[in-house]
């Protein structure tokens, strides 16, 4: 499990799945990371945020 101060780049162009603000599970799709996430971890809520990729970002100046 990783802690959400850790670096997302490893994560671009995928969801991941966290509870208790600890990433439990990735994929390349929502349901792909939640149904993993639900196997780790049934009871508790998991969230699920989409992190882009350096061309799907938009930087302002």
């Amino acid at each position: 499990m990783f802690t959400m101060a850790e670096s997302f780049s490893q994560y671009a162009g995928q969801y991941i799945a966290s509870v208790e603000e600890k990433i439990i599970a990735s994929a390349r799709t929502s349901l792909e990371a939640y149904k993993k996430a639900k196997k780790i971890n049934a009871t508790k809520m998991i969230t699920l945020e989409y992190i882009p990729t350096k061309k799907e970002t938009i930087t302002f100046l």
